[in-house]
């Protein structure tokens, strides 16, 4: 079984106004109005992933 590794990136969300991360899983987080919220959305998902060894 092979790990996969969780590369977060932060993009702007549809309009501009809001940002969302996308992750190397395919993964993609909620919009919100800060790119550091949205940079700890993709931590937190990037964690619990390790935790549960995906």
């Amino acid at each position: 079984m092979f790990r996969v590794r969780h590369f977060i990136t932060v993009k702007p969300a549809r309009g501009g106004r809001k940002y969302v991360y996308e992750c190397s899983c395919g993964a993609r987080g909620w919009e919100t109005d800060s790119s550091y919220a949205s940079e700890q959305m993709g931590r937190d998902h990037a964690a619990k992933a390790a935790k549960k060894g995906k």
